[in-house]
């Protein structure tokens, strides 16, 4: 792989390799780290559900138990999706690959350079947003534990600090709590880890796949915008084929967007059945931001070429030229959109109005005593 192409992938590549969900990982790697993360995901969500089965009797609980068992069903449809359409994912990135591999133009490079930087930034601000907010959770179990090897006296003798053993998730219903305290503490630890690892891994080679996409789409309005920059003004408007070099890279930017549609769509088919349960959970639907943004980017860029018509010297091309670009103006005006089952259209003008309706919602609930 490009080297460069390498050092923007690098944290992707561990974070899915982590998991063996690395579409390029060697086979003995991916089998082993495969059944590592696949035993604490399944045995994960089995405490979670159990524990909150369980505490049916007690609604509190109960209730309070809902939402880890939301998102740990949200990280285990992204996992079993990205399983299930291995091959795509592994032929999104080998379309990566030969982009990078095909592109030699300086100011093209740097459009992919640009975009592939933003794709590293926003993996690195995902994944920092993502474990950052979840390390005060973790560490609370930890805090009665370090209480006990502090020396007599530094704690107030009536603290009942100490006395507490605390869990990432309530599994006292389902198991007993103090013979088995220790064993279920760490194992809650490195299930929780591998879930959040899933969603980080996960959504940012998402967000690498769509920004990739917005790349070449600025590849191919950066090409048009210079579609006729040898041409003079005295061009004659129907020269032979063979000598009509803006009619040649006229057909060579619709044979580029017909291929970044195709990959667009390739997006869609790998990431349909996620996107569709992520947006259909409620819990996930607050954090389904990380769907919405980049297919809003991705549509904002597709949609952008048919500016890019405009400030390219059209005039001084040929008819036939001419011809081809007003079809192409027809063609791309229609934005790239990402969708949910087919159904809802991932961008943020409807995410934004789903939240709006949510909220309505929640507050005619709380206000209803």
């Amino acid at each position: 792989m490009d080297n460069s192409l390498d050092s923007f992938l690098r944290i992707n590549r561990l974070f899915l390799s982590s998991l063996g969900q690395w579409p390029q990982q060697e086979q003995i790697s991916k089998i082993f780290t495969l059944i590592n993360a696949v035993f604490f995901l399944i045995t994960q969500a089995y405490f979670q559900t159990g524990g909150m089965i369980a505490a049916k009797c007690d609604q509190p609980i109960f209730m309070e138990s809902i939402a880890p068992v939301l998102i740990s069903f949200m990280c285990l449809v992204k996992f079993v999706n990205f399983n299930y359409n291995a091959d795509k994912m592994r032929k999104l990135l080998e379309i990566i690959q030969a982009d990078w591999n095909s592109i030699n133009d300086l100011e093209e490079l740097k459009i992919l350079n640009s975009w592939a930087k933003d794709s590293r930034k926003n993996t690195i601000m995902y994944a920092g947003a993502l474990y950052g907010t979840m390390a005060p959770f973790m560490l609370g179990p930890l805090v009665p534990i370090f209480c006990k090897l502090m020396p007599a006296g530094v704690l107030p003798a009536n603290s009942s600090i100490v006395l507490e053993k605390p869990v990432l998730f309530h599994v006292e219903y389902f198991y007993d709590l103090e013979k088995y305290y220790y064993p279920l503490l760490i194992h809650s630890y490195f299930g929780t880890m591998a879930y959040m690892t899933v969603a980080v891994a996960i959504d940012s080679m998402f967000m690498v796949y769509v920004q990739h996409a917005c790349a070449i789409f600025a590849v191919i309005g950066n090409r048009l915008e210079h579609l006729a920059d040898d041409s003079s003004i005295n061009f004659y408007y129907n020269p032979h084929i063979l000598n009509d070099e803006p009619y040649k890279r006229m057909i060579e930017c619709i044979v580029q967007h017909s291929k970044a549609l195709q990959y667009a769509q390739m997006i869609q088919s790998a990431n349909s059945l996620s996107f569709f349960f992520n947006w259909d959970s409620i819990c996930s639907l607050l954090l389904s931001v990380d769907f919405n943004w980049p297919s809003q980017r991705l549509a904002d860029e597709s949609a952008r070429i048919s500016e890019t018509t405009t400030r390219c010297a059209w005039y001084l091309t040929s008819m036939r030229s001419r011809k081809l670009l007003q079809l192409f103006i027809m063609r791309s005006s229609v934005p790239c959109q990402l969708t949910a089952g087919s159904f809802y259209t991932l961008n943020m003008q409807n995410f934004s109005a789903v939240v709006r309706t949510s909220m309505s919602y929640f507050t005619v609930l709380t206000s209803v005593q």
